[in-house]
């Protein structure tokens, strides 16, 4: 086992490897983002992301568009749980044949997203390598650690904008992308797909945390959160949260919606599950239900199991 090679164990197994070499305890094992408590000054929230240009960086992007985007999903992970960002650094490993033109590019979409979300850009490192590789970190402050495990009774609340980056995906790896560039449903999928509006709590939302049991953000993909949460209950899906006009490009294109919605990811819309009774507040403020929580594990919708799982690192197939 232990000359087994990284793409035969997956990413779940290599992160629980990495969590019993840390030696981590909850709220920390098993989550998203990263707590500690500061003696005087309140509970931190802390998270890094990022990755390889390689892998992250499609033909439609710009460098501009990398930075921003990263640095989004960074945030993405605080926000879900309902903590402040602050400040942020970045790590930049680049190859020596880049232009000056595309360094600065990269870092002026990291600066720009960090004025979007409010937080300040305050340094970070560079280094030179054989592949280009962005992580960003962030600091935030947070009310109360948040999980992702969610309780029994519960409902799944989302915003039901699912779909324009699952379609953009689904195109780009099919190669059909440029042929329905002009498309204005494909057109909105590729803007928000190289640069995402970050979303962001409400104080009335913030005000109301413990309705909320467990979140998770969909950068992965809206069927990886739905996995995630399903080790810890049983996840039903009853409704799907997809965009109406990304539902009817779906049928013109003959494209399964469940495909686009489940398997799409970067996103970067909020998942919660929260308790019933607070399902009034969630609605008023834009949320849809679309799945209960149940005694047992596992993900379905209706009465089949969900097949479709999002992103996963270490994965022999990219997508799907």
């Amino acid at each position: 086992m232990r000359f087994m090679m990284l793409s035969g164990l997956g990413e779940d197994k290599l992160v629980s490897i990495m969590q019993g070499i840390i030696g981590l305890t909850p709220p920390n094992v098993d989550n998203d983002v990263s707590y500690v408590e500061l003696p005087g000054v309140g509970l931190l929230a802390l998270k890094i992301d990022g990755g390889s240009l390689s892998r992250i960086k499609t033909g439609f992007m710009s460098y501009y568009d990398v930075g921003w985007r990263v640095t989004v999903g960074t945030a993405s992970d605080l926000l879900v749980k309902l903590a402040k960002p602050i400040a942020l650094v970045a790590s930049l490993t680049l190859k020596g044949d880049h232009t000056r033109s595309e360094f600065e590019d990269l870092v002026k979409g990291i600066r720009d997203a960090a004025v979007a979300i409010g937080a300040s850009y305050i340094g970070g490192d560079l280094n030179e390598g054989n592949d280009d590789v962005l992580d960003v970190a962030m600091l935030g402050v947070a009310k109360r650690p948040i999980g992702r495990s969610p309780k029994p009774g519960d409902v799944l609340v989302t915003i039901p904008q699912f779909g324009f980056t699952g379609l953009t995906f689904k195109l780009w790896y099919s190669g059909l992308l440029e042929m329905h560039s002009n498309d204005p449903v494909v057109a909105r999928g590729i803007a928000l797909t190289r640069r995402p509006r970050p979303w962001s709590p409400s104080d009335e939302l913030t005000s109301n945390i413990d309705c909320i049991s467990a979140s998770m953000d969909s950068s992965d993909g809206l069927g990886r959160v739905l996995s995630e949460m399903g080790k810890a209950a049983r996840v039903t899906v009853y409704s799907l949260p997809i965009n109406p006009d990304v539902k009817q490009a779906c049928s013109a294109l003959n494209i399964d919606p469940e495909e686009v919605v489940f398997n799409g990811g970067e996103e970067y819309l909020p998942v919660f599950s929260i308790r019933p009774t607070c399902l009034g507040l969630f609605r008023d403020l834009g949320f849809m239900d679309f799945a209960r929580v149940e005694e047992g594990v596992g993900v379905y919708v209706g009465s089949r199991e969900l097949k479709y799982r999002g992103w996963v690192y270490f994965n022999p197939i990219p997508y799907g």
